[in-house]
């Protein structure tokens, strides 16, 4: 299933891009930040682990210092050791 990026008015999706997505912080502080910053009042009531298992937020929406690509080269639950992806995490 393909993963939508939160942000209004974007229309990115997972299937149709090579950009990383991130999840919501589960921690409440930090999760009302990227609510407040996403400018969605339908997400305001939502609580941070309903944010972070459902909504998602593209690359596009954060600065590139704010993010670290790590080579993916052992075995992990999120890539095969075979692939040598690159993930992608918020700092």
């Amino acid at each position: 299933m393909p993963n939508f990026c939160a942000a209004p008015n974007c229309t990115r999706k997972s299937t149709q891009s090579d950009l990383a997505f991130f999840r919501f912080p589960r921690d409440p502080e930090r999760c009302r930040l990227w609510v407040e910053n996403c400018r969605r009042a339908d997400l305001e009531e939502k609580t941070p682990d309903q944010l972070n298992k459902h909504y998602r937020l593209c690359a596009k929406h954060f600065e590139p210092a704010m993010i670290f690509t790590l080579l993916c080269s052992t075995p992990c639950t999120t890539c095969d050791a075979n692939d040598n992806k690159a993930l992608s995490y918020l700092i």
